[in-house]
């Protein structure tokens, strides 16, 4: 279920950006963009509790202790609306400050109009987050599943009704109501699945509060890396040494590949509830799980991948309406890294349900910081193309860090990171690649004939 979730809201998602490149144009797309993932370094103040609250109710589901499963809700929910909204006040002026120092003069006034329902959508979604994570916690993703299906699907909706009347701000405000109808329906849907969870979240437990945040700071400190390092660097680098157009481009490129990746994650996503069960239960059964996730995981991605890359121009030529290299270029090198990050998935989900996140931290800070450097350095002298380059061998180097740590921390074989089976599928899907990008480009391209007739 997690899998057709990806793969609805990623049509729904193809469906969103052809609409909106003629409702909107790609500069303002590009200004969205940029306003999303400057409000997404708030997300700090989220102290790790949605990641908490799925080992947390998974630990106690497993031992049956249901009480104190609603209670880690409960005391999620009201810790992270009452510091989300706190965090989100003190950050407004200063978020307006950064949007003014990186934003082109002309496009500022529409930034900073819808910049406060970004924060309202941050704050909302931050909440449906940790129920969520409830969700997961009793394995019940599936369920989790059908709601952002149905709220993707609404978001689709109130766009098409919205942007032609308010433009720009039609996708605040269909963001903001889609963000309070995943949250209710969410909550209603737990109480069906934890009949203990009263109507409303009123209990806070200090003693599950204090046994969440040890475990949630670290869990935080990784997404702030992310938060801070990972896409905002990227958009604003890109808008610094390239033009909002490449932003705009890049957030298409980005949100596919995205959606691509979220295939595997949220497939393997099951893993952090189950290994917490079996941490309190069979733990010598762990390693086994994860080595049938990975050998899974990269039989699947190689040909996966490797058709992907081929198809990358002809998505060009139906979501655009033409072949545009910008889109094309940086969607191939975002292929090749989400190709290497999406390897790191079982190991990375594997110490989340232990409970150790060192390793996890480190990737994303060598991620971060690589991100940084070599974005400026090669911004400098490639402009936009090169900071997309960038993230791509952050990202993919970034990645091994924690495969490499968990094979050698747990007896792991490194040959299992790519076991002699798989040779022959690797050299197919790589030629596969090649050979339909060679037709494209030397056949399909040249004679330009069929897609542009009933496009």
């Amino acid at each position: 279920m997690s899998a057709v979730q990806v793969v609805t809201t990623g049509v729904m998602l193809f469906v969103l950006y052809r609409y909106l490149l003629t409702a909107i144009g790609v500069e303002q797309m590009g200004v969205w963009a940029v306003v999303l993932a400057t409000c997404s370094v708030s997300r700090i103040s989220e102290l790790g509790l949605s990641g908490s609250a799925v080992k947390f109710v998974a630990k106690y589901m497993a031992r049956s202790e249901i009480n104190n499963a609603s209670k880690v809700i409960q005391t999620a929910v009201i810790s992270i609306s009452v510091g989300v909204c706190g965090i989100l006040l003190i950050a407004y002026p200063l978020l307006t400050w950064i949007l003014g120092r990186i934003m082109p003069i002309p496009s500022l006034k529409d930034a900073l109009s819808v910049l406060p329902y970004a924060l309202i959508s941050l704050w909302i979604n931050a909440a449906a987050g940790v129920i969520q994570s409830g969700l997961d916690g009793c394995r019940r993703i599936d369920l989790r599943s059908f709601i952002m299906i149905g709220g993707n699907a609404l978001y689709l909706l109130l766009v098409m009704l919205l942007a032609p009347v308010y433009g720009l701000m039609g996708l605040a405000y269909g963001q903001v109501i889609q963000s309070a109808t995943v949250l209710l329906a969410s909550w209603l849907i737990l109480r069906r699945i934890l009949p203990v969870l009263p109507l409303a979240p009123f209990q806070w437990r200090s003693d599950l509060f204090s046994e969440m945040i040890c475990y949630g700071i670290n869990f935080q400190l990784i997404s702030v890396t992310g938060m801070l390092l990972f896409e905002p660097v990227t958009k604003g680098l890109l808008s610094k040494f390239g033009d909002l157009s490449m932003v705009g481009y890049y957030e298409m490129a980005s949100r596919m590949m995205n959606k691509l990746r979220e295939i595997f994650v949220a497939a393997n996503q099951i893993l952090v509830p189950v290994i917490a069960g079996l941490h309190e239960k069979s733990p010598e059964k762990i390693q086994e799980i994860y080595t049938n996730a990975y050998r899974i995981l990269l039989c699947l991605a190689l040909p996966f991948y490797s058709g992907i890359v081929v198809a990358v121009p002809f998505i060009s030529e139906i979501w655009i309406g033409r072949y545009e290299r910008t889109f094309v270029v940086f969607s191939l090198m975002l292929a090749l890294g989400t190709f290497f990050n999406n390897l790191n998935v079982p190991a990375y989900f594997a110490y989340m349900g232990i409970g150790r996140l060192r390793w996890n931290m480190t990737t994303n800070i060598v991620t971060g910081v690589l991100n940084c450097a070599l974005g400026i350095v090669l911004g400098l002298y490639f402009g936009g193309t090169g900071v997309v380059a960038a993230w791509m061998i952050a990202w993919a180097f970034g990645s091994s860090v924690v495969i490499f740590a968990y094979h050698s921390e747990y007896s792991v074989s490194l040959f299992e990171l790519f076991p002699a089976e798989n040779k022959w599928l690797a050299i197919a899907s790589g030629l596969g690649a090649l050979s339909g990008l060679f037709i494209y480009y030397s056949l399909w391209k040249k004679m330009n004939v069929f897609l542009p007739g009933i496009l």
